[in-house]
């Protein structure tokens, strides 16, 4: 029924074996115990996801969202075991606006949500997605994505608002520049605009002012010491003619100006003794990565080795940690500030994996081991794991006889998508792990030809599409 098929096949001794037939026989039954807990793991708790497939990227208030939800397991094959999927819209101050329970059907499912202008306003939501079956998991689980709504098709302004954010001793302070304009986008000068700042739902401050000559006006807006204003709204009233007022909200989030560095070393922790390679995120309150550079120092502030970012706030470096020593990255950001943050302690004793995937027939993998852990597990049996979505197709054992060990995995024997390669000792514990992309080039080949060239506006198009795989019709 299910697709735990484990792919027993794929199960590859590649690395020297025991010179006895007991050690063997007791190797095979250490692999097969980690293999058959996999496949009971899958057997029992599989695990399903949902995606769901939107008409448009944004819509507009008093817009209809139409949506295709397709619920899988394993494999991305269509799942055995729920019937129906709910799908819900909060908005950016985490209130649940509506709720939707679709009946799955071949685990496809078609919905739509009218957003009415009673529910909804201008501003951020996202959609959630999920099945009574994933409640049983973590929500990581669940399928979530940010919507934008924009203003009412009726609606009678054209607003654009940036915000300044400053910190002081007194506080945050956030200077919203608000611009209004009618529909035929000509500004509106010299008007009265009454507005209001909510925080967590109360009136935070309120205020009075006139547009400049741009349509401009500023609104500023000083927190408490330490008590910034995370879920808040700037509402505005605008005069646009005689007894005849407009209303827009904005969404206020204050956030401190801070940068957060994250190091992530590779297999999972520091090892002494060995090269590792340290991932690093350097992360804005906001959630966004920023650039940096820096150095990592030693205990007497001694340059061990340079980094900087290369996209979106990430990067990496390597360092070969000593026992005991605590070490430190010393790191400048975009604006000029700088911090220090302590790295993770290393372990005295460890073995860890590292991986290079840069070629597409292989994932190359190192299994490094430092010196106490060689020497306490010398000749000791150790087992890799490949699996994707809970199925095992790769499977090979390593016995300890030298502190670096170096295979090749081929791609070939995964599906496309994120390989998780584990590390297994001879208790069949997990000791190390790390995840590769696999993308086969071959997997899916689509070509659209229209039937024109070219189009006059509005006129009917019509398109075809070509899909392959490996030069045959999928």
């Amino acid at each position: 029924m299910r697709l735990t098929r484990i792919l027993f096949t794929l199960i590859t001794f590649t690395f020297i074996f025991s010179t006895t037939a007991f050690a063997q026989d007791a190797d095979s039954l250490a692999l097969n115990k980690i293999i058959t807990k996999t496949k009971k793991l899958s057997d029992e708790q599989p695990v399903e996801k949902v995606y769901l497939h939107f008409d448009k990227p944004y819509y507009a208030v008093a817009d209809t969202m139409w949506f295709k939800a397709y619920v899988t397991i394993e494999q991305n094959l269509p799942t055995p075991l729920s019937k129906i999927v709910y799908v819900e819209v909060w908005n950016a101050q985490d209130s649940l606006i509506q709720t939707v329970k679709l009946p799955l059907k071949n685990s496809v499912a078609y919905g739509h949500i009218p957003l009415n202008m009673q529910n909804f306003k201008q501003g951020n939501y996202y959609v959630r997605a999920y099945t009574l079956w994933m409640l049983n998991f973590s929500d990581a689980y669940f399928f979530t994505k940010t919507i934008v709504l924009g203003e009412a098709i009726d609606k009678q302004l054209i607003t654009n608002i940036t915000y300044i954010t400053e910190q002081s001793d007194k506080g945050i302070k956030t200077t919203a520049k608000i611009q209004f304009r009618d529909l035929s986008k000509k500004v509106y000068a010299n008007k009265t605009v009454n507005w209001r700042v909510l925080s967590n739902y109360d009136v935070f401050t309120k205020g009075k002012g006139t547009t400049d000559q741009n349509g401009v006006i500023n609104v500023v807006v000083t927190s408490k010491p330490g008590d910034p204003i995370t879920k808040g709204n700037i509402i505005t009233d605008i005069n646009i003619a005689e007894k005849e007022t407009a209303s827009v909200s904005f969404n206020l989030k204050q956030s401190l100006n801070d940068v957060d560095m994250q190091f992530f070393p590779e297999g999972g922790e520091l090892i002494s003794g060995i090269p590792n390679q340290v991932g690093f995120k350097a992360v804005k309150t906001t959630g966004l990565g920023t650039d940096a550079k820096g150095a990592i120092i030693d205990e007497q502030n001694n340059e061990l080795t340079a980094f900087s970012t290369s996209n979106a706030g990430m990067g990496s470096f390597f360092i070969t940690p000593e026992a005991g020593k605590t070490y430190r990255a010393k790191v400048t950001f975009k604006d000029g500030s700088s911090k220090i943050f302590t790295l993770p302690k290393a372990a005295s004793s460890g073995i860890t994996l590292q991986v290079v995937n840069s070629t597409p027939e292989f994932i190359n993998l190192k299994i490094l081991a430092n010196t106490s852990f060689y020497e306490a597990n010398k000749d000791k049996a150790f087992f890799i794991v490949g699996q994707n979505t809970n199925a095992v197709y790769y499977a090979a054992k390593a016995n300890l006889r030298n502190q670096i060990i170096i295979t090749k995995i081929p791609k070939k024997n995964f599906p496309s998508g994120i390989a998780q390669i584990t590390l297994f000792n001879a208790n069949s514990e997990p000791i190390s792990e790390r995840l590769a992309f696999v993308l086969h080039p071959e997997a899916m080949n689509l070509a659209v030809k229209t039937d024109l060239p070219s189009y006059k506006p509005r006129q009917k198009v019509k398109m075809t599409v070509d899909a392959k795989s490996a030069g045959l019709p999928i």
